[in-house]
């Protein structure tokens, strides 16, 4: 009985664990690739490549935008609602209702 009681104990300090697990949590993603894109002007845009298939843009001003992967028939697209990052071939471009709002070219 004693045995029975300890593995259940077991078991359920392992299901409570699990939960506090950050691993375990869809909300907390962590960044695979950062890339930094500097425009013309000597902007700057923060790319970090998540993997739970988002980026997050840290912009010129200091805002954020975590974006979806999105379709693309090359390079790499994240979109929602009005929206989007694509990076190509080095190249970056963030939009939103599809006018660039920065441009630049990755520098790491």
């Amino acid at each position: 009985m004693r045995t029975a009681r300890n593995l259940l104990l077991a078991v359920a300090l392992l299901a409570v664990a699990s939960c506090l697990s950050p691993a375990h949590r869809s909300d907390d993603a962590q960044s695979a690739h950062v890339g930094v894109f500097v425009s013309t002007t000597g902007e700057i845009l923060r790319a970090a490549y998540n993997d739970n298939d988002t980026v997050t843009l840290t912009l010129p001003d200091g805002s954020t935008d975590v974006l979806p992967i999105a379709v693309s028939g090359s390079g790499a697209r994240y979109a929602a609602d009005n929206r989007e990052w694509w990076e190509h071939q080095g190249e970056g471009t963030y939009s939103v209702d599809d006018q660039p709002v920065f441009r630049g070219t990755l520098e790491r």
